[in-house]
């Protein structure tokens, strides 16, 4: 009944687009056509033109190459020889005005748009070599400015987005405050935010989930690839009521724009190529956009390989990578809005140490584990941006399915193949959001600024486990949820409230008890089908009490139910080394969490330096039970691997992160980040495991014109503080050993320059030049195996 009512839902909500782009939208002939058309358009729609000019604010000179766009409305152009970009039949009303560069402060301006004239604009861009985030999306309700985000965020784009970029998402964001990867093989890496992974960090593409097993365990990469990615965002901390309850740690939204919102004036794209010597690694790709008549089109391609991950101790072996990436999405773009589809194709290869130096990685699979991923997706998005029903200022609905198809294989035996694990997955999910905007309210006087967007998202998930142990068991599980947030601006000061209400039903295929038999021990669980309904919530106040200063503090409120794997594994997961037992009685973790923070933009200086305490009570987490199973594999000697099991314990995070980006000297710039987390069980005062200890980066920077480059460091400190010794009957068991510090060498030049109208950027970056031996705590490899040693990356980037 939940599921029936759920699509009946999802329908009705789709519905309205569909009548609102036929019934308030002439036909985009009219808007071309000749003055009996033109006079239909002025009885229907009233529209302007609005021509906006770049300068230099110091010298007043023209600047090529800035983009412009209208904020919310997916409108813009790049400025020509002149400084000028021309926006015609736009509606008349306030336009917010977004303007960017390379080696300028980004400027924001609000503009109105009167009926049939012509308005200019001039904006002046004051020159810096900080890189400065644009526009955010993500966990926003709609596109603001940097300083206008109520919570944490770091926005990768343009060159700091090159400078940084990796094989990987979560190799591409390790320089963000905040941000630790869990590193088993280059490859099979997921993300963690303040301590926080597995299912409490949300990566998403294009704001949709991805749908891949990244969060299910340590062995499951993130199936995206960076390379042709224009942003991306990260929010830290609680940002998860547009997208769901679990978003704990926070927020990854890799942005492409893959359908089309806008019709570009002519066509053009990216074309780039990436080498790495760590891993003999090679990646190309391309990215293509083109107007065909009233369609938009963007078309895709990325190609990667790479070979095994040297270290200054030897090679690691089964760590290479083969992905093949390839999309295609086009859009009816339309004075009301846009209409389009998309579909996606993610093909990855690549290998999961056992062994290192002859010696097995404890619970690893002798020879190591090789891992084939296909991930497909199709996707639909639709957007009214238009005002209707006199309250509201755009609708957009959005809707995609996902096939993740993931096999593990441990080796061959007489030319077959031994399927370890299979995990065959597929995500149904729509969601609708509606905006509503102050600005179309006729008030007069002073008056409390509001604006806010309410939605509804619903999600089908159906994985199926298969192999010889796939650890987990096949189940179904639907959710539902509403939102809400409402902003409100008075003077200096501006504040939003958010909330959230989850409905989530997992229903596993078998119901038989969970029965496993350790070396020590017999243990039974029952299963059962299991339901929760959650309400989440969050108030976020900004305050800004000088120019270019802001004070923010978040609070929130948040649920996060148990996930398949935590309630219904029952066996080996070889690539994770553990054989896990999950715990199907587990409670929704509840999280109550603070943050407070400063941010500073000048043309001089970028700063945000934030603090922050969540406490969860029913923590979920693996905990190590210091037991062992004999697994034995055709082929392989019997071995002994030890026993994670899923346990809720109230826990509390606490920490501060933050960077600082200062202009020191004309054109030198000095950047440091730092990041710390302490988290512990409340009761016994216990360390949790996998924390990321005190770490950082300082940088100098020489931001010239068209050569720039860099020389610093990044450093760790050791983290002692790991779980206590688990004892049972006879048996002492170390969870984790303590990591030792380190410190690593880092360093880049670069080249940038527009020739015949194209722009060309070429980087250099190497890291741990000293080619150092160390070990990282979140490794779960480090017992045996030091990280990647010395690195030096090429990239190429063009645009045309």
């Amino acid at each position: 009944m939940f599921r029936t009512w759920s699509l009946l839902l999802m329908v009705l909500l789709g519905a309205p687009i569909a009548g609102w782009a036929q019934v308030s939208s002439p036909p985009s002939s009219a808007v071309n056509g000749g003055a009996g058309a033109q006079g239909e358009i002025e009885e229907e729609v009233s529209t302007g033109h609005l021509v906006v000019r770049v300068l230099d604010a110091d010298s007043g000179e023209p600047l090529v190459g800035g983009t412009v766009r209208l904020q919310g409305q997916d409108r813009g152009g790049i400025s020509d020889q002149d400084g000028l970009v021309r926006l015609r039949d736009l509606r008349v009303r306030n336009h917010s005005v977004v303007v960017e560069r390379f080696g300028y402060m980004e400027a924001y301006r609000e503009v109105e748009v009167r009926e049939g004239e012509t308005v200019e604009l001039e904006v002046g861009l004051i020159p810096s070599p900080i890189h400065l985030s644009g526009v955010v999306v993500t966990g926003t309700g709609r596109e603001r400015g940097p300083g206008e985000v109520y919570r944490p965020t770091t926005t990768l784009s343009g060159m700091e987005l090159q400078r940084n970029l990796a094989s990987s998402v979560p190799a591409t964001l390790e320089a963000v405050p905040g941000f630790s990867s869990e590193f088993n093989g280059p490859a099979a890496a997921r993300p963690s935010i303040r301590g926080m992974g597995g299912d409490r960090v949300l990566v998403l593409e294009d704001g949709q989930r991805t749908g891949d097993l990244y969060a299910t365990a340590s062995d499951h990469g993130v199936m995206v690839e960076p390379l042709s990615a224009s942003r991306i965002e990260v929010v830290r901390g609680p940002a998860g009521l547009l997208y769901g309850a679990n978003a704990l740690g926070g927020v990854v939204n890799v942005i492409r724009d893959e359908i089309p919102r806008s019709l570009p004036a002519s066509p053009g794209g990216v074309l780039g190529t990436h080498l790495e010597s760590v891993r003999d690694g090679v990646g190309l790709g391309g990215v293509v956009k083109a107007p065909v008549g009233t369609f938009a089109l963007r078309v895709e391609g990325t190609a990667r390989s790479a070979g095994d991950t040297r270290t200054p101790d030897g090679p690691l072996e089964r760590t290479d990578l083969t992905a093949l990436s390839a999309s295609a999405g086009v859009s009816w773009i339309r004075d009301w809005g846009f209409a389009g589809v998309s579909g996606r194709a993610y093909d990855s290869t690549y290998g999961v140490p056992g062994e290192f130096g002859g010696v097995l990685i404890p619970g690893g699979h002798p020879g190591g584990v090789d891992i084939e991923a296909l991930r497909r997706s199709v996707r639909f998005r639709a957007a009214y941006l238009e005002p209707f029903w006199g309250f509201f200022d755009s609708a957009e609905l959005d809707a995609g399915l996902t096939n993740y198809l993931h096999d593990e294989i441990e080796g061959l035996i007489g030319g077959r193949r031994v399927l370890g694990a299979r995990f065959d997955q597929t995500t149904r999910q729509a969601g609708l959001i509606l905006r509503h905007d102050h600005g179309l309210h006729d008030h007069e006087g002073p008056t409390l600024r509001a604006e806010g967007a309410y939605g509804i998202h619903l999600e089908d998930r159906e994985l199926l486990t298969g192999g010889v142990s796939p650890g987990s068991r096949s189940a179904r599980e639907w959710a539902v949820a509403l939102y809400a947030f409402e902003d409100f601006r008075v003077s200096d000061f501006r504040l939003q409230a958010g909330a959230r209400w989850d409905r989530r039903e997992i229903t596993p295929f078998r119901t038989d008890s969970l029965r496993v038999r350790t070396q020590q021990r017999r243990i039974t669980k029952p299963v059962a089908a299991r339901d929760f309904n959650t309400l989440s919530g969050s108030l976020a106040l900004l305050w800004e009490p000088w120019s270019d200063w802001t004070l923010g503090v978040n609070l929130a409120r948040s649920f996060r139910p148990p996930a398949i794997q935590e309630l219904y594994s029952d066996g080996p997961h070889l690539a994770d080394f553990s054989f896990d037992i999950g715990s199907p009685d587990l409670e929704a973790e509840r999280g109550t969490g603070v943050d407070i923070f400063v941010r500073a933009r000048r043309p001089d200086l970028n700063l945000e330096i934030s603090a922050f305490r969540n406490q969860v009570d029913g923590y979920i987490y693996y905990a190590p039970s210091g037991e062992t199973v004999l697994v034995s594999r055709e082929g392989a000697p019997d071995r002994d691997t030890p026993v994670f099991e899923a346990r809720g314990d109230d826990a509390v995070f606490l920490g501060a992160e933050g960077r600082i980006q200062w202009e020191a000297f004309r054109r030198v710039v000095v950047d440091v980040t730092a990041s710390y987390t302490r988290a512990e069980r409340r009761m016994e005062g216990d360390p949790l495991p996998f924390i990321p200890p005190l770490n950082g980066r300082a940088e100098l920077r020489w931001e010239g014109e068209p050569f720039f480059a860099s020389v610093g460091g990044s450093f760790t400190a050791a983290q002692n503080r790991v779980p206590r010794p688990v004892t049972i009957g006879d048996l002492t068991e170390n969870p984790q050993e303590p990591t030792s510090g380190y410190g690593l060498l880092n360093a880049g030049v670069g080249w940038r320059s527009t020739l015949g109208g194209r722009t060309h950027t070429v980087t250099i970056q190497g890291r741990n030049l000293a080619d150092r031996s160390y070990r990282d705590h979140l490794s779960r490899v480090k017992e045996v195996a030091p990280q990647p040693g010395r690195n030096v990356t090429l990239l190429y980037r063009l645009h045309f």
